[in-house]
């Protein structure tokens, strides 16, 4: 069975207006692993079904309207359920409230309740699942397929949807990476004025090409053109910096020989590898709390390793850190500054994408939560806050959020992250002091 089922028969219109409604009126069933997402209590009936009936052409023209965000956008932009969620396709009709959620090569579907008076409908499941966006992809893009051979079978042209449609389909490679870009920061590439386009192209252009999707995932559209040019500093700087790791090319080597399990989520790669080179390097549960102790712990000096460390002249983007590689083959850091902690687990996010990446050249964190910054966020909050050592410290199911703060000043680490750990990795519930 599918990840993703949408399937639909077509059905008498009964007077719909519109040559586009009445050519599309269909019985929708969306299926979810196994879940019906278009489960329904009918309240004039008081029958429970598992599919809505309405014209397929809005369904159709939302997803090829949205079609580049939905795929490439993170949920930090403003107005993203707008392009997310299938509320936003209704048009009057009571379609569920399923919500795409892409993060590269995954993309999560979630759903909930609601009730729709104006219809007496109610939808009444609730879900979540994580699958191959690939599949998801080929699933909707089949069904809008259909719905455009529906039109033309019935006579119906020009319409904003086989258009839409047919540049989506047509896009040659370069196309589709500005196409990507702009869906990226929650655009839609067919809508943008000569100038958008020139400033979207500029800063694809200026950074280098290994960095350029996480930047526009990130990015914000207002302030482009300032944070590409900052971001293109900030990889100047680390280029030219002259700092010489050799302890830290000889573990890059070291590295480059594990192999995360197959088939586990991004995350679990981040902790794999924190485990591994915790393990290779001795720590044992010895807590690592400072750069100092970092350098220690990598075989370098506090002073080599501050030397490959610079910081981001703004505290005001979206970019925690850059990593690139200098003329000696040798790692440095570009940081956002903030306190002591937080530029302590910037710094191992962007050492995960030196040691771990298969293209160490360039990389870039960001705030978002793409597969790749999921990978180096739980890599940096196992090496700093090893579940092990957590669970040696926390016996109980339940601890408070006083304990959590103690734990984080232990472990020299945001309560955040401490709390992450403990729910995700050692199954116990932080009480939030506000419940």
């Amino acid at each position: 069975m599918s990840d993703l089922q949408i399937d639909f028969e077509w059905l008498d219109p009964l007077g719909a207006r519109g040559p586009e409604l009445r050519a599309t009126w269909a019985r929708l069933s969306i299926v979810v692993a196994g879940k019906p997402v278009t489960r329904v209590y009918d309240e004039r009936s008081k029958t429970v079904r598992d599919a809505v009936y309405l014209p397929l052409y809005p369904f159709a023209e939302w997803l090829a309207a949205n079609w580049w965000a939905l795929w490439n956008e993170s949920a930090e932009h403003p107005g993203y359920h707008s392009r997310h969620s299938l509320v936003k396709a209704r048009e009057g009709y009571a379609l569920p409230p399923l919500l795409i959620s892409p993060a590269g090569s995954l993309v999560t579907l979630s759903w909930d309740p609601q009730a729709l008076p104006f219809h007496r409908l109610e939808f009444i499941g609730q879900g979540e699942y994580t699958a191959e966006t690939r599949l998801v992809k080929k699933e909707f893009s089949l069904r809008v397929d259909t719905v455009v051979n529906r039109l033309k079978e019935n006579g119906i042209t020009d319409t904003l949807l086989q258009k839409d449609w047919m540049a989506i389909q047509s896009a040659d490679p370069e196309e589709r990476e500005f196409c990507q870009c702009a869906g990226s920061l929650g655009l839609d590439p067919y809508s943008l004025d000569d100038a958008q386009q020139k400033e979207i192209e500029d800063a694809g252009n200026l950074l280098p090409e290994e960095i350029v999707h996480e930047f526009f995932r990130a990015a914000r559209a207002e302030e482009l053109t300032a944070e590409a040019h900052e971001v293109h500093e900030a990889f100047r700087t680390a280029q030219r910096n002259k700092a010489d790791l050799v302890s830290f090319i000889e573990l890059r080597r070291i590295v480059g020989g594990w192999s995360a399990p197959p088939g586990i989520p991004p995350w679990n790669e981040g902790y794999f590898f924190a485990q591994q080179l915790r393990a290779h390097l001795g720590l044992n549960c010895r807590l690592v709390k400072s750069i100092e102790g970092v350098a220690d712990a990598l075989g370098t000096t506090e002073v080599n390793l501050k030397a490959a460390l610079s910081s981001f002249p703004s505290r005001k983007i979206p970019f925690d850190a850059l990593m690139a590689v200098n003329d000696r083959s040798s790692p440095a850091f570009v940081l956002r500054e903030s306190h002591s902690s937080s530029e302590l687990f910037r710094f191992c996010r962007a050492l995960f994408e030196y040691l771990c990446s298969r293209d160490a050249r360039s990389a870039l964190i960001t705030d978002v939560y793409t597969e790749q910054q999921k990978r180096n966020r739980a890599f940096a909050a196992e090496l700093l806050a090893p579940a092990s050592a957590l669970r040696d410290r926390v016996k109980t199911d339940v601890i408070t959020w006083d304990e959590t703060e103690e734990l984080a000043e232990e472990f020299g680490v945001a309560s955040k992250i401490i709390e992450h750990q403990l729910e995700n990795q050692c199954d116990v519930r932080v009480q939030q002091p506000w419940k």
